[in-house]
C-alpha cells in the first residue's frame, strides 16, 4: 500500500500531528545546513597494481567528532580496511547512517521520496495542509482536499480541491498557470528536510563520524584501504651502441578524492590479492558474497618495425634521470617510496621516470615454433638485475639515431627472471614448418598371452628458412617443449624452460633447413588372441628375436590350426542338417505314397544310406571338435609359457 494512501486514510485530526512528529527526527539526522569539514591532511599514499590505495591521514579530534564524507562506492572499503591511531589510547567509536535510513524516515513521513518528484502526488500526500492558491491574478487560501481526475472541456485533467475558511469548496486544474504555496511553516521546512534527506540518502556522501570518550584536543593517524585506478609503468628502451638503456616511467593518477600536498607517495607492485566485500548492505545469508577484483587489462597487439623514424640527435639525448626512490621487496610485493615529497591536486595525473637501469645488447630475431607464422619476431631477451620486481608496462623501443623500433609488453619479473618481449616482426626472413611422423620399435616381449610393444616415436620438424635478402641475419629458433617428448638431434640447443633454443646463421639470401628430432617412448599390450592371423605374422616379421619369432609362429600354426578345426566342424553341422532334412523329405513321401509306390523300395534304400553319412558326419565333428580343443589346450600352454 502506498504511502500516500495509508495517510489519506488516517482521520482529518491525525494527519497533521503524524508528519510534525516526524519532522524533528529528520531535521535532527539530516540538517539543512551542511556541517563544516573538519580539514584532513594526507601524510602518505601507497598505490598498489592490485588496483587499490592506502591512504594514510591526520585530522583533530577533541570536543566534537572528526566527520569524513565518503563516496557511496567506497564505503564498503571504509568499513573492511579503516585504522586509527589514537595517542591518548581511548576507546574510539564510528557512526555513519545505515543503508535503509532513507527508507526508514520516509516511513515515518506523510510523503515518499517519489512524491517530492512531482507536485500532484505532494499534494495528494498532504491532504489537509493549509495552502494558498494563486491563479491570473487571484489568491485563494483554505485546506488542502487532495487531487482528483477531472475534465477540464474535452481533456481529461488533474484538479485540486480546495476549502476555504468559510467552507466554500473549490477546484482549479493544476497546470503551469497555478501557483501553490504551504502556508505552514512546518510543513515548508517538512518539505525542506524530506528533499535534503534524499539527496543525501540517494546521491550524496555518507558522512562518517569518529567518536572518543577523551575529549581532549589531539590529532589522530587514520588510514584506510579504496578502489583507485592501477598506477602503469610506461619503459622506454634506447637501443645504442653500449648496450639498452631501460627508463620505467610510472604513470599515476590522484583519484583518491583528496588533494596530495607534499605527501609521501609509494607504489607497489606484486600479487596481493583484494577482494570487495558488500559490508554497506541490508543481505540476507544466501546473498552474501566476495567477490575477487577485476583482472588486468589486456593490451594494444605490436607494432610494425620502423614504423616510425627519428634524427638521430632526439635519441642521441639522455634520457632524463630516474627520481630517487628507497625500494624493498617481500614475498607478495616489492614497494617503490619516492625520497622526495609528492603534490597532486585530485583528480590529475602525474608522470615521473620511477626506474633506470642498463642492460647488455638483448635483441634477437626470435621465430617460435608451432606459431604458424610466416615470420619471425624482433624481441627482447630481458633479465631483471634488480634485487626487487620489475613492474609489468608497455615499452617502447628507440633505436639510437633511428626512431621508433616498436613496442612491447613487458610482464613482471622477480629478481633474475627472464622474459622474451617482441616489439617487431621481420618480414624480410620467411619461414616455414613441416612435420612428420614415424614409430621406431625398440622391443617386442610376449608375457602371458599379452603382447608388449616398446616403441619411440619420433617427430621431425623441418623449419625451412628464407634468408633476408640483402643482409646476414642470426635466427633464434626456438622449439617448443611439448609433455613426453625429448629433444634427440640437433646437439647445440639451449634448453629452456619453455622449449630448446638454437641460433642459426643466415647468409643474406640464403635458404636454411633446421631440422629438429623429437622422441616419445610408447608402450602397446595386445592381446594375441585378439590378432587375426595377418596382425600376429606381421609382428612376427618385426620382431628381431629368434626365440619371440618361433614361438609366434607356433602360436600362428595353433591359431589355424583352431581355425581350421572350427571352421570344418562348423561345415560338418551344416552338412548333417541338410542331410536331415533330406532324409526327412524321403520318409514323408513314403508314408504319402505308401508301399504302393515302385519308387518306394529305392527311398527306403537312400534313408539307410543318409542315416550312414549322418553317423560319419557326426564322428567328423567330434574329432574336429577334439583336434580344436587340444590345439587351443596347446595355444594356451604356449602362452602361458
Amino acid at each position: 500500500m502506498p504511502l500516500m494512501t495509508r495517510t489519506a486514510a488516517l482521520p482529518q485530526s491525525l494527519r497533521r500531528p503524524f508528519h510534525r512528529h516526524a519532522l524533528a527526527a529528520v531535521i535532527a539526522l539530516f540538517p539543512l545546513g551542511v556541517l563544516a569539514d573538519t580539514p584532513l591532511r594526507i601524510d602518505a599514499v601507497t598505490l598498489s597494481t592490485a588496483g587499490m590505495a592506502l591512504v594514510e591521514s591526520r585530522g583533530t579530534l577533541g570536543d566534537g567528532p572528526l566527520a569524513l564524507d565518503v563516496p557511496r562506492d567506497r564505503i564498503d572499503d571504509l568499513l573492511k580496511t579503516l585504522m586509527i591511531r589514537d595517542p591518548a589510547a581511548a576507546p574510539a567509536r564510528v557512526t555513519l547512517p545505515g543503508p535503509g535510513l532513507l527508507e526508514d524516515l520516509f516511513r515515518r513521513l506523510p510523503v515518499s521520496p517519489g512524491d517530492t518528484e512531482d507536485r500532484s502526488r505532494l499534494l495528494a500526500a498532504l491532504d489537509g495542509a493549509p495552502i494558498t492558491v494563486t491563479r491570473e491574478g487571484g489568491r485563494w487560501s483554505g485546506l488542502n482536499m487532495g487531487v482528483s481526475d477531472g475534465t477540464c472541456g474535452a481533456e481529461r485533467c488533474t484538479l485540486l480541491n480546495l476549502m476555504a475558511e468559510d467552507g466554500r469548496m473549490r477546484q482549479f486544474r493544476l497546470d503551469d498557470g497555478v501557483e501553490i504555496s504551504l502556508d505552514d511553516a512546518d510543513d515548508r521546512r517538512m518539505l525542506q528536510s524530506a528533499l535534503q534527506a534524499r539527496r543525501q540518502g540517494e546521491h550524496g556522501p555518507l558522512r562518517v563520524l569518529i567518536h572518543s570518550d577523551d575529549d581532549s584536543a589531539r590529532d589522530i593517524g587514520l588510514a584506510w584501504m579504496q578502489e583507485a585506478p592501477v598506477w602503469q609503468t610506461a619503459w622506454r628502451a634506447v637501443d645504442g651502441p653500449e648496450g639498452l638503456r631501460l627508463t620505467g616511467w610510472a604513470i599515476i593518477e590522484n583519484a583518491t578524492g583528496h588533494d596530495w600536498q607534499d605527501i609521501r607517495l609509494t607504489l607497489a607492485t606484486g600479487a596481493a590479492r583484494s577482494l570487495r566485500a558488500p559490508l554497506y548492505a541490508r543481505i540476507m545469508p544466501e546473498r552474501e558474497e566476495i567477490a575477487p577484483a577485476a583482472e588486468e587489462p589486456a593490451f594494444a597487439a605490436l607494432m610494425e618495425r620502423d614504423a616510425v623514424r627519428a634524427p638521430g640527435s632526439a635519441m642521441a639525448a639522455p634520457p632524463p634521470p630516474a627520481v630517487a626512490v628507497e625500494a624493498d621487496d617481500s614475498a607478495a610485493f616489492s614497494r617503490f617510496t619516492l625520497a622526495d615529497a609528492v603534490s597532486l591536486p585530485a583528480g590529475e595525473m602525474l608522470m615521473i621516470p620511477l626506474l633506470d637501469t642498463a642492460l647488455p645488447d638483448a635483441r634477437l630475431t626470435l621465430y617460435r615454433g608451432g606459431s604458424g607464422m610466416p615470420h619471425p619476431d624482433i624481441a627482447l631477451d630481458l633479465e631483471n638485475p634488480l634485487p626487487l620486481r620489475l613492474p609489468a608496462g608497455v615499452l617502447t623501443l628507440y633505436e639510437d639515431g633511428r626512431g621508433h623500433a616498436g613496442d612491447a609488453m613487458i610482464p613482471e619479473l622477480a629478481p633474475g627472471a627472464r622474459a622474451v618481449v617482441p616489439f617487431a616482426r621481420d618480414s624480410a626472413i620467411s619461414v616455414r614448418e613441416e612435420t612428420t611422423s614415424t614409430e621406431l620399435l625398440r622391443e617386442i616381449t610376449l608375457v602371458g598371452g599379452i603382447l608388449q610393444v616398446r616403441e619411440d616415436i619420433e617427430r621431425r620438424t623441418a623449419y625451412r628458412i628464407e634468408g633476408a635478402p640483402q643482409a646476414d641475419r642470426v635466427l633464434s629458433i626456438e622449439h617448443p617443449r611439448r609433455d613426453g617428448w625429448t629433444v634427440v638431434a640437433p646437439e647445440g640447443g639451449e634448453e629452456r624452460l619453455d622449449g630448446w633454443r638454437w641460433q642459426i646463421d643466415l647468409p643474406a639470401g640464403a635458404q636454411v633447413s633446421h631440422v629438429v628430432r623429437e622422441r616419445q617412448p610408447r608402450l602397446r599390450r595386445i592381446a594375441v588372441m585378439d590378432l587375426d592371423l595377418p596382425a600376429l605374422a606381421a609382428w612376427e616379421a618385426r620382431s628381431d628375436d629368434p626365440a619371440l619369432q618361433q614361438r609366434l609362429v607356433e602360436i600362428g600354426a595353433l591359431r589355424r590350426q583352431i581355425t581350421g578345426a572350427e571352421r570344418g566342424a562348423a561345415q560338418a553341422r551344416a552338412r548333417i542338417d541338410d542331410l536331415r532334412e533330406d532324409q526327412d523329405r524321403l520318409v514323408n513321401l513314403i508314408v504319402q505314397l505308401g508301399e504302393g509306390s515302385a519308387a518306394t523300395p529305392e527311398r527306403r534304400e537312400r534313408v539307410d544310406a543318409l542315416d550312414a553319412e549322418i553317423d560319419a558326419a557326426r564322428s567328423n565333428v567330434a574329432a574336429l571338435e577334439t583336434e580344436a580343443r587340444e590345439a587351443r589346450a596347446a595355444l594356451e600352454a604356449l602362452l602361458g609359457g
